[in-house]
């Protein structure tokens, strides 16, 4: 379904706290990219959600978001502040409505909205869903019911939210961790709903409470196998660089191909997915968060599989690059998402000497991008801004004439 990672300052070779997701939805479900501005609302105003409307903030953040076509809300987001977030799919025993409702990606673009921090962000979030409560389809073209984790990272910390109805945990992250569909706060957790073992109790599922493990007590323990080797593979990779991980770890780390056990005769799942065969789908969207003080950069796919993919650097304070329409449910040649798929479609032909090639060029194009970017300015005035900007349009313009370049060449052959 979806795979998060952290490393704050203590693990990073920079200091900086990074930030990573893989989006995993249906295939075909395209996603997109779209920088929403700022904005001042009158008092009384609403904001209409995927499925529902609640009352508008008096103001709100301009923020990045990676989503779904059909949705309101974002797999992965960022505000102008620093705050990054990314949720995930949890499958509990108490199951979760299909009655139209506040989605998780919903409560993650609120958070991004309304909140500077990642404290904000989780009284926010867990506000709201104190209030309001989670439900509603998430599948594209099959019904989909589940509850939500987040991941969310600023410029000095990182912690986890895990929730199950409207009861909640958080637990802070230390060095590095990783998030999939399995719930991880277990005994250990800074703060939680005051709800929280009542409610489990009226389940029928609270056995000790001087004891209580969030994870044990709610989870349906047999829709997480595969979401634990994507986590415990994860783990692995981050720990084996700790302390000097940087950026392009990162990117390596959601390319990652190393599978799990197989599943009801299927392919086992891993972080970088998009087997045809794979029933959760594959991953539309991939993206890694550099939060470094003074100058954060964003690295963005906006497509389908980060192993067919190229990374490309965005920054607030400037325009979003052009990159093509907006995607939606049918084929087309004018988006960024549709466009790559092509591509993607025609490297899963060619795991030959072709694929290798366009491996080995990606990965020089992306070290490119990062060495432009590190000589960028920060955006502070009109003129470091116009330099950013033709900065971060050319690494854009490049990608696109690469994959494009690329396309035409496997498809002759």
């Amino acid at each position: 379904m979806c795979d998060t990672i952290t490393a704050v300052r203590s693990a990073t070779a920079s200091g900086a706290v990074l930030f990573g997701k893989n989006s995993d939805r249906e295939y075909d479900e395209a996603q997109y990219l779209i920088s929403v501005p700022a904005a001042c609302h009158e008092p009384g105003s609403r904001v209409k959600l995927t499925y529902t409307e609640i009352e508008q903030a008096p103001a709100t953040n301009s923020v990045l978001l990676s989503k779904p076509h059909w949705i309101w809300g974002a797999e992965i987001g960022a505000n102008q502040h620093g705050l990054v977030i990314g949720n995930e799919a949890i499958f509990a025993k108490i199951e979760a409505s299909v009655a139209p409702g506040i989605i998780g990606m919903d409560y993650l673009r609120l958070a991004l909205e309304r909140a500077s921090t990642v404290d904000e962000a989780i009284h926010q979030i867990t506000t709201l869903l104190r209030q309001h409560g989670q439900s509603g389809n998430c599948g594209f073209r099959r019904s989909l019911t589940y509850y939500n984790s987040f991941l969310l990272a600023d410029l000095k910390s990182a912690k986890i939210l895990e929730t199950v109805d409207r009861e909640w945990v958080v637990r802070p992250v230390t060095d590095v961790d990783a998030i999939s569909n399995a719930l991880t706060v277990e005994t250990q957790f800074e703060s939680f709903s005051t709800t929280l073992e009542r409610r489990a109790s009226d389940a029928g599922l609270l056995q000790d409470s001087a004891a209580f493990s969030f994870k044990s007590v709610f989870e349906d323990k047999a829709k997480v196998i595969g979401a634990e080797h994507r986590r415990n593979r994860a783990w692995v990779l981050l720990n084996e660089r700790i302390g000097t991980i940087r950026a392009v770890d990162f990117f390596r780390i959601l390319r990652d191909h190393e599978e799990g056990p197989a599943v009801n005769g299927r392919s086992g799942s891993r972080i970088c997915a998009h087997r045809p065969e794979n029933p959760i789908g594959q991953t539309t969207a991939s993206w890694v968060a550099d939060l470094t003080p003074g100058k954060i950069v964003h690295w963005v796919t906006g497509t389908a599989a980060p192993c067919s993919s190229l990374f490309k650097p965005v920054l607030f304070g400037i325009d979003l690059p052009p990159h093509g329409g907006q995607p939606g449910v049918a084929e087309d040649s004018e988006s960024l998402w549709w466009r790559h798929e092509q591509l993607r479609r025609q490297l899963a032909n060619h795991e030959d000497n072709a694929g290798l090639a366009f491996r080995a060029e990606r990965d020089d194009l992306e070290i490119q991008f990062q060495s432009a970017m590190a000589k960028c300015p920060s955006v502070t005035d009109r003129s470091s801004r116009e330099e950013a900007l033709r900065v971060v349009e050319e690494c854009w313009r490049l990608a696109m004439e690469f994959e494009a370049t690329c396309y035409e060449r496997l498809r002759r052959t």
